[in-house]
């Protein structure tokens, strides 16, 4: 009930006099102290884990990146001007950029500074860096179902890694305790480059525009987002990029789908992937799901014997089994690995993504160029041709499992809408 209903239910029973009164009341004690205590939590907002000082509000996650991307437009323009790196930071202050330009020329100093300078294109301050990759979190699906990433700032790193369990005794009285040990080895990750080559308009480099930084941003990311998802689920660890997850699952956690396509086979097949986690003592701390698309719309139409979606409910809300799951076309759904010669399969994986560690240097490199030339539907194109800058920044990243059975694999999947 709102304080004008009671406002008015008081009138009706109790006359006009004491419904006036309570107005009043209400005006001169309850609404001080309703503005004191919205002043105190927009205050406290402020300084929470400040010390005391006030502090500005955070970045929201839809504007992460954007400093990087104007400081991308600012560099492209520069090098497009002839004013060189530095000629950057005068062009973010002609565009009203001034906090950002000192940002920028400060972050910069420093890394001239530690000796952090690179050939070919320029260090990206590593908190503009850390924007762009906490962006990419949010976007590429290995990295939103919790793989946990850890900061490495060499080339290599060795990291313990379980393939068996320890185990534990009950003793009696004075007998010696047996010796428990896990069986461990080392997941040794070594940084690759992924390459990644934006083509932007000179309109949008030459003059300052809010929306021109989203659409940097985007671009550079989705490029990344797309090729990182592909090297992490399915690249084979050869031709130097990262070995993905259907190269690491043992084999023992490979199963082949039902062939024939129904709600119960579905159940058996995915209740398999669980039982192989569950088998080899995997905590499944950060449990979830990636398939295609194709799969996707299966689960979300296949109906019961009364009719009635079998998944669809729970999926609508992200979940299947009660695990998240992610959806990427970086699962093939022409796959053959039933040699049936068909090309019409597909895969389901189910991992605790706290097993999964992505290694990264936390570094972008940035050059521009407006003479390079790229592919573009399977076509050689030239950046001076179309008016164009080329960006191309360059991450450096590895990726593995800390657990030989954190991740199983349903192959042989024929599932699509209408296949039951």
């Amino acid at each position: 009930m709102t304080s004008k209903e009671l406002e008015t239910m008081i009138r009706t029973i109790c006359g006009p006099m004491v419904g006036e009164a309570v107005r009043e009341f209400g005006e001169r004690e309850i609404a001080p102290l309703k503005a004191a205590q919205a002043r105190s939590g927009e205050f406290f907002a402020r300084v929470a884990g400040s010390g005391g000082a006030e502090v500005p509000a955070p970045t929201r996650p839809e504007d992460r990146g954007l400093d990087f991307a104007c400081c991308i437009r600012a560099t492209a323009a520069a090098k497009f001007r002839g004013v060189g790196a530095d000629g950057a930071i005068d062009i973010l202050k002609q565009w009203g950029k001034i906090d950002l330009a000192e940002k920028w020329a400060d972050a910069r100093t420093k890394a001239l500074a530690a000796g952090d300078a690179t050939a070919g294109g320029f260090l990206v301050p590593t908190q503009f860096s850390q924007d762009v990759i906490e962006f990419l979190r949010a976007t590429a699906v290995v990295r939103r179902l919790n793989a946990r990433t850890l900061p490495v700032p060499t080339g290599t790193v060795k990291i313990p890694k379980m393939t068996g369990g320890a185990t534990a005794y009950y003793i009696g009285e004075n007998t010696a305790a047996t010796k428990s040990e896990p069986t461990t080895g080392q997941l040794t990750l070594t940084f690759k480059k992924l390459v990644t080559l934006v083509p932007l308009s000179n309109d949008l480099i030459r003059y300052a525009s809010p929306g021109a930084d989203t659409i940097v941003r985007d671009d550079t990311v989705n490029a990344m987002r797309v090729r990182e998802d592909q090297a992490f689920i399915r690249d084979t660890g050869t031709d130097s990029t990262p070995k993905g997850m259907r190269y690491w699952t043992h084999a023992d956690n490979i199963v082949a789908a039902n062939g024939t396509a129904s709600v119960q086979n579905t159940f058996t097949d995915l209740g398999k992937l669980w039982q192989k986690l569950l088998e080899a003592n995997i905590p499944m701390i950060a449990p979830a799901w990636i398939m295609s698309p194709r799969v996707q719309a299966y689960l979300m139409t296949l109906l019961n014997a009364n009719g009635y979606p079998v998944f669809r409910d729970e999926m609508s809300g992200g979940r299947l089994w009660g695990f998240p799951y992610g959806v990427t076309t970086n699962i093939p759904t022409n796959l053959d690995a039933s040699l049936a010669g068909n090309n019409n399969e597909s895969e389901i994986y189910l991992a605790d993504f706290a097993q999964a560690i992505i290694g990264e240097s936390m570094n972008l490199v940035i050059d521009t160029s407006t003479e390079a030339s790229y592919t573009d539907g399977g076509a050689v194109v030239s950046a001076f041709d179309r008016d164009q800058t080329v960006v191309r920044a360059i991450a450096e990243h590895d990726f593995g499992f800390r657990h030989d059975k954190g991740v199983a694999v349903l192959t042989q999947v024929k599932w699509a809408p209408g296949s039951v």
